[in-house]
């Protein structure tokens, strides 16, 4: 098992009291608009839902479906698939896109969406005990993304290798700007 799968699977423990609710937020969220190329509208929606389940429990706005920023999303997770390794746009001197971005990888097959993003969603309990969240950056900075107030759109794809999965999201504003609060 690999660390990833450990993750997923302590990610799955703290998503079950959602599972009640999961099927009444995708019902009462915006539903993506067009599907993508890559994945279809149940996996936009469950994907949307996730991110959205933890932007109601501190009480910001929903989050909409991009199809161009699942575009985005989807040519960088093929990029991340080819060199099985994760890396965020921009680090090998790619230009500023202006998207805020969060990363996933994991055994091919093995995880639902929502555990995937259940591991971002889960830095929560780290960034209520920082001090700042600037100072707890590398721990918390998937779950800020996620929950950044002035983030309202979300664009996200999935990419397989032979060993794993690569869920690529990303944002529009981006967040995470040091010096103001998530919410």
């Amino acid at each position: 098992m690999t660390r990833f799968d450990e993750v997923g699977m302590r990610i799955g423990k703290f998503l079950r009291p959602y599972a009640v609710i999961w099927p009444a937020l995708t019902a009462a969220l915006v539903m993506p608009s067009a599907a993508s190329a890559m994945l279809p509208r149940e996996i936009q929606a469950r994907l949307l839902a996730a991110h959205n389940v933890a932007r109601t429990e501190v009480g910001v706005p929903a989050m909409h479906w991009d199809d161009r920023l699942a575009t985005d999303a989807e040519q960088w997770a093929r990029h991340l698939a080819r060199i099985n390794a994760l890396v965020h746009w921009g680090a090998q001197g790619e230009p500023d896109n202006q998207e805020g971005e969060n990363l996933w990888m994991g055994s091919r097959g093995y995880f639902p969406v929502e555990q995937m993003v259940g591991t971002w969603a889960a830095e929560k309990a780290a960034f209520r005990r920082a001090r700042s969240w600037e100072d707890n950056f590398q721990s918390v900075g998937h779950y800020t993304q996620m929950v950044w107030r002035s983030s309202t759109r979300v664009g996200c794809a999935i990419a397989s290798n032979a060993q794993n999965d690569f869920l690529v999201c990303r944002y529009s504003p981006q967040g995470n700007f040091f010096g103001q609060k998530p919410y």
